[in-house]
């Protein structure tokens, strides 16, 4: 079964590990010396502890001799020209931007549907749109409208609907998974309503990315982690 992330990203942060001398990081990670610079983070979502995303980013440093004074942005991209497996890189600028987030959202792939295709415009026609920008962009839009209380209503109203509409029951009695997954509803609801409040374009980002996937198709437009690993590419973090 195949989750889908959202990663709510404080750029700022993201940006001083990525500019940050290799070495530097190395010592700062190794010596837990830079969890004073993670951003305060949000209860309602995940994140990584920090000694295990130390330990992510010290073996993702060591595997690819990244422990020059170059900062690591241009290391990775001097490694990736130099042979580097893309996806190896592209998962370390993954374990930076959860050093720098504040916390993730995670729900099972097809009850994305549930949280987003409402408020998207339009019907989605697989998966593929639920991992677009244009997709968050508009629902998280949307989602405005309505209050954190009302939004969860509503997502549970369209899976009771989804429910009878494939001949499912709705009975606590005959199913007694009922009011757990409406719980379960109502919690991601309220936790993704948070974004609409959180996602500011200068100040914090969405990564959204399917678990399991490549690494290069993670993040949109400038923040693209396949972009920010090609040199050719216009530097997006400056």
């Amino acid at each position: 079964m195949v989750d889908l992330l959202a990663r709510l990203v404080d750029v700022a942060a993201w940006r001083n590990l990525l500019h940050m001398q290799c070495d530097e990081l190395h010592a700062g990670m190794e010596a837990r010396a830079l969890r004073g610079l993670r951003p305060d983070s949000i209860d309602a979502l995940e994140r990584g502890f920090d000694v295990d995303i130390e330990a992510e980013v010290l073996d993702w440093l060591e595997f690819h001799n990244l422990r020059s004074p170059e900062p690591v942005l241009e290391s990775v991209r001097a490694a990736l020209a130099a042979g580097g497996e893309p996806e190896r890189l592209a998962m370390g600028l993954w374990h930076l931007a959860d050093w720098a987030s504040l916390g993730t959202w995670r729900c099972m792939e097809g009850r994305g549907f549930l949280y987003l295709e409402p408020y998207s415009g339009g019907d989605m026609d697989g998966v593929g749109p639920l991992y677009e920008e244009q997709t968050w962009l508009k629902s998280l839009q949307e989602i405005t409208n309505f209050s954190s209380e009302e939004y969860a209503e509503k997502v549970v109203l369209d899976w009771m609907g989804r429910r009878q509409d494939l001949g499912e029951t709705l009975d606590e009695n005959r199913d007694p998974r009922i009011l757990s997954t409406m719980q379960s509803h109502r919690r991601h609801a309220s936790a993704l309503h948070l974004f609409t409040e959180l996602v500011e374009v200068d100040e914090t980002i969405l990564l959204v990315c399917r678990e399991w996937h490549s690494m290069l198709n993670v993040g949109w437009g400038e923040f693209n982690l396949g972009g920010l690993l090609t040199a050719a590419l216009k530097e997006a973090i400056s």
